[in-house]
C-alpha cells in the first residue's frame, strides 16, 4: 500500500508495510506439531460456505501499538457477516493453536476489531499524535468493498518477544477466493 511507502519516508516507519495490506480475521498463532494439512482442510470447509459479504470504513482503530483503518462496524454497528465469519474461522483454528502461544491473549482474549493496519509497533510515543494527524490527512479508501480474497500465511521469526517486525519473513499456504452473491 502506498500509504505504508509514506509513512516509511516521512516518520521512518516499517512495522506495518512488513505485511501484505491485508484486514485479519484471525491473527498470529503457534500452530501445534504437525502437518498443517489437517488445518488447511478445516479452512477449506468454512471457506466452501462462505460468500462473499461487505466491509466498510468507519474511522481509524488506534491503540498504544497501532492506528488502523476500521472495517469492523456498518454504520456504527457491527458488521456482523465479518464477525460470524470470524467465529467459523476461530473454531477451525483453535484446536491447532499451541498451548504455550504467545498471541491467544492479545487476539483471543480481546473484543475483535477488525482493522487494516497503516501504522504498527514501531511508533514513537513522540511522534503518534504527529502520525495519526498525517494519516487524518492522507489519501485513504474510504468507499466499501466485498470481501472476497482471503490469505492464511506461515509467519517466521527467532524473536516473537522483542522487535520481531525488524526480522519477519512469511510464506503463503493458501488462498481462498469467494464467489456467488453476498450472503
Amino acid at each position: 500500500m502506498e500509504i505504508h511507502q509514506m509513512l516509511r519516508k516521512q516518520f521512518g516507519l516499517t512495522a506495518a508495510g512488513r505485511f501484505q495490506v491485508h484486514a485479519t480475521v484471525k491473527g498470529f498463532f503457534k500452530k501445534v506439531e504437525g502437518p498443517v494439512e489437517p488445518l488447511v482442510e478445516r479452512l477449506d470447509g468454512v471457506f466452501a460456505e462462505q460468500r462473499p459479504f461487505p466491509i466498510y470504513f468507519s474511522g481509524y482503530r488506534n491503540d498504544e501499538i497501532g492506528i488502523g483503518l476500521n472495517v469492523s462496524l456498518i454504520e456504527e454497528k457491527p458488521n456482523e457477516e465479518l464477525y460470524a465469519f470470524r467465529e467459523r474461522v476461530v473454531t477451525a483454528v483453535r484446536p491447532f493453536i499451541a498451548p504455550d502461544c504467545n498471541f491467544v491473549t492479545s487476539d483471543l482474549g480481546n473484543p475483535f476489531e477488525a482493522h487494516i493496519t497503516l501504522a504498527f509497533r514501531d511508533i514513537p510515543l513522540s511522534l503518534y499524535d504527529d502520525v495519526l494527524a498525517y494519516l487524518v490527512e492522507a489519501p485513504l479508501p474510504t468507499t466499501p468493498f466485498m470481501a472476497r480474497a482471503f490469505h492464511f500465511l506461515e509467519f517466521f521469526n527467532e524473536e516473537w518477544d522483542g522487535r520481531w517486525w525488524q526480522t519477519l519473513t512469511w510464506r503463503l499456504i493458501k488462498s481462498w477466493y469467494l464467489t456467488g452473491l453476498a450472503v
